[in-house]
């Protein structure tokens, strides 16, 4: 699944519903985790969703939080976050 490389688009998903494919509401992403690439590009990690996600944003991260692995994203839609469970 790839993200657009125009300038903002990951804060754009910032907010998003994210649902698995039947349907069931995860919550929504408050938070990705991400890393530089070797060429300067940001690679996507994980999805952090959920009322949980967004009290870890507010203490601060901890290393061994895990969210939704980015591998997981089926679809990105304007208002939603299709993911595989």
């Amino acid at each position: 699944m790839e993200l657009s490389s125009e300038r903002g688009a990951i804060s754009e998903i910032i907010g998003l519903r994210v649902r698995d494919q039947s349907g069931r509401s995860l919550g929504r992403v408050f938070e990705v985790r991400a890393h530089w690439n070797g060429d300067g590009t940001i690679g996507l990690d994980e999805l952090m969703v959920g009322g949980r996600a967004l009290w870890r944003r507010l203490r601060g991260p901890d290393p061994g939080d895990r969210g939704i692995p980015w591998e997981a994203v089926v679809e990105i839609q304007p208002d939603q976050i299709v993911v595989r469970r």
